[in-house]
């Protein structure tokens, strides 16, 4: 375990915000604390394991690296979901470059983002990914361009990318700044960065407090609001063009739901039979409003911000 200081404004001084355990893999022996920053309000994980312990909080299992383009048998309207949601990433970054490009998707899992992207046409896609197992699958599966290990590790020249991606990718990194500071190199003059980050902001964490998905100890060093991120991309030299919550609220808090239910020592059957009525879709028709409302005033549980290369 490793005690840092502040990522977004260097100060060591915080203030106690919350004490975890693994809910999403179920192991309450695993714990966290989350503190917050008494000078910016940045909330992060302190202390925390070093990016040498960390590997062992993301086993294979780790839903974050399920192929979902290979056609395994899943509840439909969850796969409905997760196809109309890699849509909507894809728009986020046709909205401000529909004329293509070369694309790099850091953290990009077995690749299911840029095949999307690819599949638009007139776009070139690259991508890193931590786990040398995926990566290797991403390239033998889907015969894309993936890079075990880090940005930093994948020694990209100056100036070649138009966009990078990050999607619940962020809030993992041990020093999401430097990261900033290396999409600011490798994109081009005018380029951009679009970031998925659970939204701290949103009345799901205050709903659900420490059991909110979007906490998810011990994988999420860090959690922002709009604002603690638009800091931390201004001072790294990016523009902010957009925030939006659209995009993810119903996945997450029926995640939510679930991180509850393991809390509170819900049975396998209690579980299984709580995903069903949710991912019912009479469930989803008439709760649709109850989640349009916070997705418009930037309450929704995840934020997606779009910002430009300075300079």
């Amino acid at each position: 375990m490793e005690t840092v200081t502040c990522n977004l404004c260097g100060s060591a001084e915080t203030r106690p915000f919350a004490q975890l355990s693994d809910l999403l893999l179920e192991r309450p022996e695993v714990h966290a604390t989350l503190v917050q920053c008494v000078n910016c309000g940045l909330v992060y994980q302190n202390p925390r394991p070093t990016p040498a312990e960390i590997v062992q909080h993301y086993p294979l299992e780790y839903e974050s690296y399920t192929d979902f383009s290979v056609g395994k048998k899943r509840n439909w309207l969850l796969q409905k979901a997760i196809n109309y949601g890699s849509q909507k990433r894809v728009r986020f970054v046709t909205r401000y470059r529909p004329q293509g490009g070369r694309l790099l998707d850091i953290g990009c899992a077995a690749g299911a983002f840029m095949l999307g992207m690819e599949a638009q046409g007139g776009w070139k896609t690259y991508g890193v990914e931590l786990s040398e197992e995926v990566a290797l699958l991403a390239r033998s599966r889907h015969g894309l361009e993936v890079l075990p290990g880090t940005l930093e590790q994948a020694s990209f020249g100056d100036e070649v990318f138009d966009v990078v991606t990050m999607w619940d990718v962020f809030e993992h990194l041990h020093d999401p700044a430097a990261t900033l500071r290396e999409v600011h190199r490798v994109l081009k003059p005018d380029g951009i960065v679009v970031l998925r980050v659970p939204n701290l902001a949103s009345w799901d964490a205050r709903l659900f407090g420490p059991y909110w998905a979007g906490l998810d100890a011990p994988r999420h060093l860090y959690v922002f609001t709009p604002w603690t991120l638009e800091r931390m991309l201004g001072r790294e030299g990016f523009d902010v063009l957009d925030h939006s919550s659209a995009i993810g609220s119903y996945m997450t808090f029926a995640l939510s739901v679930r991180f509850w239910l393991t809390a509170h020592g819900a049975s396998e059957e209690t579980k299984r039979l709580a995903g069903r009525a949710l991912y019912n879709p009479l469930t989803r028709l008439a709760t649709a409003p109850l989640f349009y409302i916070p997705s418009v005033t930037l309450r929704g549980p995840l934020v997606v911000t779009t910002a430009r290369k300075r300079g």
